[in-house]
């Protein structure tokens, strides 16, 4: 079966992977996001998907759209029986979707018809949400509105951050698309989505990183968790004078044993970290980093700073 692979980010290399190793599947051809400088300061370089097909000495295209010009023409030279589609951020036009006998395939990582777009995992921890699924759809011009070829549950450990969560989402994955192209052949039944219970993932924006200690000590921790690695988790210590010390938080954890206390309050600071109260519950941030500084453990963070019980974060 002549295969073409579509993906930028790391979660898409586990397919990428086992296509590629498969000798029944292995892709003519490998499209991906064009370079671009993936730190503040870094060089240009290629997505991850670019340099893991590279690697696995595929043929590369690094396209800006892939609905027009070359590389759509490259894309027809190819003669796809089947496209797969792993987080390719690009809208595929109708010229694409038509284009392969099996259509063009995509792994997403919810149960659909839940968490439609771009930020699945991300959303879905944000609502504490732990029972969730994997789906293998085919592609229509609507929105993660295909057909579903293949459904499985997945526990999203709540001890996991959304990163980490993506990473186990692309390893569950890989062996969930060959299951489907296995069976394409032969002829597979597609079930149509249930479009009353739709509900929508927008992509996180920076503001989503903003953490109040307003809200109970679950939802902060959710919020924790789900903006792991971008935007991060943002909170800012009252010093003196007024002044404010800006704080990124890696990780955190429930304090079940904590006194009630004023939001924002720093409760204790011991070897887990610092304990801080939240409008029900409390929280004990463990991984923090400073402005310009290196992630470390909250409680070195707490000792840098002279920390003591009593301080406050800004709520």
């Amino acid at each position: 079966m002549r295969t073409v692979f579509l993906g930028t980010p790391e979660i898409a290399i586990p397919t990428l992977r086992a296509m590629a190793e498969s000798s029944e599947f292995r892709p003519v051809g490998v499209f991906t996001q064009p370079p671009a400088r993936r730190s503040r300061r870094g060089r240009v370089e290629s997505s991850p998907v670019g340099a893991a097909a590279a690697a696995l000495e595929l043929p590369v295209h690094e396209v800006e759209s892939i609905s027009k010009g070359e590389a759509l023409e490259a894309l027809r030279e190819l003669m796809p029986d089947v496209i797969v589609v792993v987080a390719f951020g690009q809208i595929l036009k109708r010229v694409v979707l038509d284009l392969p006998k099996y259509g063009c395939l995509n792994f997403h990582p919810s149960l659909l018809p839940h968490y439609r777009g771009a930020a699945p995992i991300q959303r879905a921890v944000l609502e504490g949400v732990v029972n969730s699924g994997l789906t293998v759809m085919r592609l229509v011009k609507k929105l993660d509105a295909g057909p579903i070829l293949l459904q499985k549950p997945w526990r999203m450990d709540p001890a996991k951050t959304a990163e980490e969560l993506l990473a186990e989402a692309g390893e569950l994955g890989a062996p969930m698309m060959l299951e489907v192209l296995r069976a394409l052949e032969a002829g597979i039944t597609a079930k149509d989505q249930d479009e009353s219970g739709v509900t929508f993932a927008p992509p996180l924006e920076k503001l989503d990183g903003e953490l109040s200690f307003n809200q109970s000590a679950q939802d902060v921790v959710n919020r924790i968790r789900a903006v792991q690695p971008w935007p991060k988790g943002e909170i800012w210590l009252n010093g003196d004078n007024n002044k404010y010390t800006r704080v990124l938080v890696h990780r955190a954890e429930l304090q079940a044993d904590a006194e009630p206390g004023q939001p924002g309050e720093v409760q204790a600071i011991d070897k887990r970290g610092i304990v801080v109260a939240c409008g029900s519950g409390s929280v004990c941030l463990t991984e923090l980093q400073l402005e310009g500084k290196p992630r470390k453990p909250a409680r070195d963070v707490a000792n840098g700073l002279r920390l003591k019980p009593g301080a406050r974060f800004r709520v």
